[in-house]
């Protein structure tokens, strides 16, 4: 029989990017410009020319001229454009029949456009002029007025400023133009004594101690932690201990290896307690406690625990107590941490309601539902969860009841008002792509129109709007955001192209990369990676050839880092680690290996070829860790193949660090179910140890980090 929290019965176990074929630029050569030239027609016309803007000609009566017959000419400036590539000027005649001096629009016969000639050739460079005269030299001299002086009773300082006319360097009193004379001011008056202050409370002790190594850490090892006595986090303020929260520093020493070992066994034997769908996990890290969904002979799949500092698992809930509620499945869970307490949200189905949004503060007690949404991942803004309804509409909550976005109590009357006339008009929000920084929601809307674009919704209730296409909907996938602007893939004409929507409602195309045919697939494996100026993503110029590129964001050059990698993150994504980015790739002479990128061409390069020469590694997933990465890829060992292992860096080589079944030819599969957990010491993921089927099973990165030195007796 299955007890709520079982003891684990395992043991421990020990190119240059000025190439050509590198950079692209997309170049237009300017369109041909067809000049324009108007024909004098009439000498007349030529000479009215040099009259000004409005001139009349009169010519000498006779007895034959009748009254109403005069001639005008009236000449007007005409701007650079379609008519005159270079500006002229547009000629108006005509005769003035009702004599009021001005040629009314009746009045014209005939329309000139005289149009400038284009700018004549610079002419030669003039001789050089004979040098000028040094101009005279500036004096600023200070003079101490001491106290007691007629002007300054309390001393000052005589400013004098003049030109060197003689050129000695100093200011003789004939050169001085101007003086400015700044006195001190006078003393004040003595003020009050003060009263005599009250003694200051004892300020709180510092405190050292040592302590021994966390059994999940390693089995051998101590800690000497140094802090202040002040009562910080949830210690007691003077209470001569040195607790959690109060420590500031301490040194972490282990004299045997870091602990890698199997960690749950629901299903005895070697069966497996996961399935395609009942697989899902997050770490609750205020209670170092593994959350995940399993199947159980006596439960079916249900949301369990596993507390790593105890190494016990447990049931979370029966919440479906007929077959299974199968925790996670659409939705995932979703850790969120709230006045100290760890919340794990996740959909499941009771067998009575249908599937709904359930959280848990990690007990039975404290696992309630919360209502229906949709099968979307949910985003993390204004300290808690916005998920999506049935209808669209936008549900936010922090473990309480779900409320409408719209309206959530945070907003006062004017922006409830605001965002309410912004929903009258928008629909759709978030339908084909949202995106949240924390502190903005980035998202696609339609108008009354019909026209998708995107918006950003901020926590004062501003939405900030971008019209990037004026004759079509938008289309956006991968983003990623840095202080406030949002780099994003977007459909420019027929290819996907990098464009940054600014904090300030503007925006720019970053990238103009011009496939031979088709679509440059931009990010489609490895989305946008943020690295210091650079981004780093994948694209094709030739049709089923994506390669690896960055494009430098102060100089918007962008660049292809190599020409021998091809398939950039096609299997495993990638993902920054410190100042790198981790991707798997293939090349002619490695196969398929994790490969990492600086940003640079030297920089780009294979990291773990786990199986040598051409044949490929199976990389199955990449996360970063402490100061370094690891990854679950399969590999050889010692002349012996290696089954999918757990391998770790954090420099230039990769090595490999746990192997959940060991020996020639096993396959651990690791990855195959759920997904890699990382936590601020630990690495958990499910494999096959040949014994007890697919479990999980963790690894501690201490020395990755640098949190633990490690001396190995």
């Amino acid at each position: 029989m299955f007890s709520p929290f079982m003891r684990n019965p395992s043991e421990r176990v020990p190119t240059d990017p000025h190439n050509e074929e590198d950079t692209q630029e997309n170049e237009q050569e300017p369109a041909s410009q067809n000049r324009r030239w108007a024909v004098l027609q009439a000498v007349l016309v030529v000479a009215a020319l040099g009259l000004g803007i409005v001139n009349a000609l009169e010519p000498v009566p006779t007895v034959e001229q009748e009254v109403g017959t005069n001639m005008l000419v009236e000449s007007e400036p005409l701007a650079s454009g379609t008519l005159c590539h270079e500006g002229g000027t547009t000629l108006t005649t005509g005769f003035d029949i009702n004599i009021n001096a001005v040629l009314d629009e009746g009045e014209i016969t005939s329309t000139t456009h005289v149009c400038n000639g284009p700018m004549g050739l610079s002419g030669p460079q003039g001789q050089p002029g004979m040098d000028g005269d040094s101009p005279l030299t500036q004096l600023v001299e200070t003079v101490d007025l001491t106290p007691g002086e007629a002007n300054c009773t309390a001393g000052g300082t005589l400013i004098l400023s003049g030109l060197d006319l003689n050129g000695n360097g100093a200011l003789d009193p004939e050169e001085t133009v101007s003086n400015q004379t700044l006195c001190n001011g006078t003393t004040g008056s003595d003020g009050a004594v003060g009263a005599n202050g009250l003694d200051g409370a004892q300020g709180p002790t510092a405190l050292v101690d040592r302590q021994p190594a966390p059994a999940y850490v390693c089995e051998d090892g101590f800690m000497i932690r140094f802090g202040v006595d002040d009562g910080s986090g949830e210690g007691t303020s003077m209470d001569g201990l040195l607790q959690d929260g109060e420590v500031v520093e301490s040194l972490n020493v282990c004299f045997s290896p870091l602990i890698a070992e199997r960690i749950t066994d629901l299903v005895q034997g070697i069966g497996d307690s996961f399935t395609t769908g009942c697989d899902g996990a997050a770490w609750m890290p205020t209670g170092n406690v593994l959350v995940f969904a399993a199947s159980h002979a006596d439960h079916g799949c249900e949301p369990f625990l596993h507390r790593i500092g105890t190494n016990d698992t447990g049931l979370l809930a029966d919440i479906n107590s007929g077959g299974g509620s199968e925790p996670g499945r659409q939705l995932g869970f979703n850790v969120l941490t709230v006045n100290g307490t760890d919340r794990v949200f996740f959909d499941a189905d009771d067998g009575t309601n249908g599937r709904q949004l359930w959280v848990s503060d990690g007990t039975g007690l404290g696992t309630q539902t919360l209502g229906s949404v949709e099968a979307t991942a949910p985003l993390r803004w204004a300290d808690g969860f916005v998920f999506k309804s049935g209808d669209g509409t936008w549900l936010w909550t922090d473990g309480d009841p779900l409320v409408p976005v719209v309206d959530a109590l945070w907003w006062n009357s004017s922006q409830s008002t605001s965002l309410d006339l912004f929903d009258a008009h928008h629909h759709q929000w978030g339908a084909a792509w949202w995106h949240s920084d924390g502190d903005h929601l980035w998202f696609t809307a339609a108008d009354d129109e019909g026209d998708v674009e995107p918006y950003r919704l901020d926590r004062q209730g501003n939405v900030l709007a971008w019209n990037v296409d004026p004759v079509a909907s938008v289309q956006l996938t991968d983003s990623v955001d840095m202080n406030g602007d949002l780099f994003v893939v977007a459909q420019q004409g027929t290819t996907k192209q990098v464009l940054r929507l600014n904090g300030n409602g503007s925006l720019a195309w970053l990238t103009s990369l011009t496939p031979t045919s088709g679509d440059t697939a931009l990010g489609q494996r490895m989305g946008l990676q943020l690295l210091g100026d650079n981004l780093v993503y994948d694209a094709q110029t030739q049709p089923g050839q994506p390669r690896l590129w960055t494009t430098h964001l102060p100089s918007g050059l962008s660049v292809q880092l190599s020409t021998t990698m091809l398939a950039p993150g096609l299997n495993a994504g990638a993902v920054v680690a410190g100042d790198r980015v981790i991707f798997d790739c293939t090349t002619a002479d490695s196969g398929t290996e994790v490969c990492i990128t600086d940003a640079t061409t030297m920089g780009t390069r294979v990291v773990l070829d786990g199986t040598p020469g051409m044949l490929s590694s199976n990389v199955e997933s990449l996360h970063a860790a402490g100061e370094g990465w690891v990854a679950l890829a399969d590999g050889s060992s010692d002349g012996g193949t290696v089954g999918t292992a757990l391998w770790a860096s954090s420099g230039s080589t990769m090595r490999m660090v746990y192997n959940p079944w060991e020996g020639s030819s096993n396959d651990s599969q690791a990855g195959t179910y759920g997904q890699t957990v990382v936590t601020d010491t630990q690495v958990l993921f499910i494999a096959h140890d040949g014994v007890t089927g697919h479990e999980w099973h963790r690894w501690s990165h201490g020395e990755l980090s640098d949190d633990w030195i490690v001396f190995n007796r």
